[in-house]
């Protein structure tokens, strides 16, 4: 190991270098604040995903309405591109669920007049699981939330369970997707001018503008936009909140960093004299600096890395997991918020540091 090279100074000075590569560690646990922030996306992401692929469209049960919903219908079930699945019941309570954060959150569900209707959607959504228990007023959910609620298949599921569910019905299977959503299937015998549209070829806005478009004048509605819009506009707040709060707090991480950089720094003043004396050029020095604070900055990542996944691991497999929730190992936001504060922190101290250790003069000593 070369004599002036970032490792030497690291293995030579441990107990400096330690206190650091600590302090510097500490920006990677807000990757995984972020990961608890976007853990709400994580309860959604598969149902927005069939959202995207189920579209329902709706009338008012008048006669104009009734005769539009009609002629509406006729034209869908033509169009080779449109499986129309239509139905005749009212749209049912989906079950709340606490998410990794702490807080209650809930969604609707998706209702089919059959069996048969029910199993063919399912293979357009790609979803596989054991639908032999499938009949009338039965349904269908995702395992996550029936670890939740303590369900199973072949449990009923009614007010008991959850005071927002009218009526009784059995489940039939449940959904190992992480989804938390419902599929009901019940008929009922009033007239009501309803039908969930998918298509092999369109899904999202797409699907939404084709039906639009086919649509025209009658007095048919079609959603103009999806859950996923809407999901998008709530928590937008939260992640400029938390992004916000991160910068907050890596200014103060950064002001107790640069303390202890200068503090290091300054007792090895004489040290990049001599450098500077025997012919070391100012460049040379302010990259020593660079690639000894880097070096540190690199290690604390990776132990910090290794530290919060397999806290992440054991969180989710000891409590989150068997309590039909989740901790993402990745976000976006996490990473996003891990390199906001990394550079805050670091950045300032190796400018400044280097900077000044370039300018040491052996005449000043």
């Amino acid at each position: 190991m070369k004599a002036l090279s970032a490792g030497y100074y690291i293995k030579e000075n441990k107990g400096r270098a330690a206190v650091l590569i600590i302090l510097l560690m500490l920006t990677v646990l807000l990757f995984t604040a972020g990961n608890y922030i976007d853990s709400v996306y994580y309860y959604w992401d598969r149902n927005l995903e069939y959202d995207d692929r189920i579209c329902l469209v709706d009338a008012l049960s008048t006669d104009e309405e009734y005769h539009d919903f009609t002629a509406f219908m006729e034209e869908l079930k033509k169009d080779e591109k449109l499986i129309v699945f239509e139905r005749s019941a009212l749209g049912f309570a989906g079950l709340e669920w606490t998410c990794t954060m702490g807080f209650e959150m809930g969604n609707g569900s998706v209702v089919f007049n059959t069996p048969e209707d029910l199993k063919e959607a399912f293979a357009l959504l790609g979803i596989e699981c054991d639908l032999s228990r499938l009949t009338d007023r039965s349904v269908v959910l995702g395992a996550g939330l029936a670890k939740q609620y303590g369900l199973k298949a072949g449990d009923t599921l009614d007010s008991s369970v959850d005071d927002g569910i009218k009526g009784s019905y059995t489940v039939a299977a449940l959904i190992d997707d992480d989804s938390y959503i419902l599929f009901y299937v019940v008929r009922d015998d009033e007239r009501l001018l309803r039908a969930n549209v998918m298509s092999k070829e369109m899904s999202g806005q797409k699907l939404r503008d084709y039906l639009m478009e086919k649509r025209g004048d009658l007095n048919v509605k079609v959603p103009e936009y999806g859950e996923r819009e809407e999901i998008e506009r709530q928590f937008a707040p939260f992640r400029l909140i938390f992004l916000f709060g991160i910068i907050l707090l890596s200014v103060i991480h950064a002001v107790t960093v640069n303390t202890v950089l200068t503090g290091q720094f300054i007792k090895r003043s004489y040290e990049f004299a001599i450098f500077r004396a025997i012919g070391m050029t100012k460049a040379e020095v302010f990259k020593k600096c660079l690639s000894e604070v880097l070096t540190m900055d690199a290690i604390g990542i990776i132990f910090g890395g290794i530290l919060t996944t397999a806290l992440s691991f054991l969180l989710n497999e000891l409590y989150y997991i068997p309590k039909g929730q989740y901790l993402p190992y990745y976000s976006n936001l996490g990473l996003a918020a891990f390199l906001l504060s990394n550079l805050l922190v670091v950045l300032p101290g190796i400018l400044s540091k280097s900077r000044a250790m370039a300018r040491a003069d052996i005449t000043a000593y």
